[in-house]
């Protein structure tokens, strides 16, 4: 096999799903790179695959594409896997990728499941198209500048979360994108594979635990505007969770995009 990087998707829960294509190159490169030596270890014992392992992860993609790229000098074949995937989508490989471009390296696409693909098929979207996020920043002020260009395009949003990030993750959506149809997909292709319909700001996510993607309605798709019980309810959730009226006539007028008039004078009915 000649000098190539491949990237290879792997499983994101089903150790199944595996192509035969990438079974055939993870069997036969010289070296595999991948993120967690443990993790990548149960996929290749469960196929018999002995690789040296070369670790690629996020804290360290400079440091791994050094070494991918001494091999590829030698005229060795490397894969690059994620723990679960596709390398570079929310997972380390995009600077590994443009690296080799750069320099004139083959590279070779092996494709195989991602979440968010996944997600969307379950989710059952009836629109063409739909973006994807990937994790939401953790600094405040980038994932405002994020949602902020994505609020209003009348696309379906892909997010994804780790599970101890989901209820701020949610808390926050809420903030930004107001009442939205949301569609929450856990564990996905494993034993306790859930999916969750309802709204920002109301879904009731039984189990928290596993790795989660967030399908939430574009802005032109959202249905009806909100109506003043939906209004009266977040006002009376805010105001009895210790906002005063003020600040929770002016978080509504946010989450919701309605006059802050409006609002105030549904206050007075409380």
């Amino acid at each position: 096999m000649s000098a190539t990087c491949y990237l290879v998707g792997t499983p994101i829960g089903n150790l199944k799903d595996i192509t035969l294509r990438a079974l055939e190159i993870l069997k036969t490169v010289d070296a595999i790179a991948c993120e967690d030596t443990r993790k990548a270890s149960v996929l290749l014992n469960a196929y018999d695959i002995k690789k040296p392992l070369i670790r690629y992860d996020m804290h360290r993609e400079y440091e791994g594409t050094a070494a991918i790229l001494r091999l590829l000098d030698e005229n060795r074949s490397v894969a690059l896997i994620s723990d679960a995937g596709m390398p570079g989508i929310s997972d380390p490989g995009a600077v590994l990728v443009r690296r080799l471009r750069a320099g004139g390296y083959k590279v070779e696409s092996v494709p195989g499941p991602t979440a968010v693909a996944t997600a969307v098929s379950l989710a059952g979207l009836t629109q063409n198209g739909y973006v994807f996020a990937g994790f939401l920043p953790e600094k405040r002020r980038e994932r405002d500048r994020i949602t902020e260009r994505l609020k209003n395009l009348p696309f379906p949003l892909v997010f994804y979360c780790a599970p101890h990030d989901l209820d701020d993750t949610l808390s926050y959506l809420y903030e930004k994108l107001g009442i939205r149809k949301l569609c929450v997909v856990k564990e996905l292709t494993k034993l306790f594979e859930t999916v969750y319909e309802g709204e920002l700001g109301s879904i009731e996510i039984g189990n928290k635990k596993g790795e989660f993607v967030l399908i939430v309605d574009g802005a032109s798709e959202g249905g009806s505007a909100p109506t003043d019980t939906d209004v009266e309810t977040m006002l009376k959730d805010l105001i009895n969770g210790g906002m005063s009226k003020s600040e929770a006539v002016k978080y509504v007028a946010k989450a919701t995009n309605l006059p802050k008039n409006d609002i105030y004078a549904i206050t007075l009915k409380l």
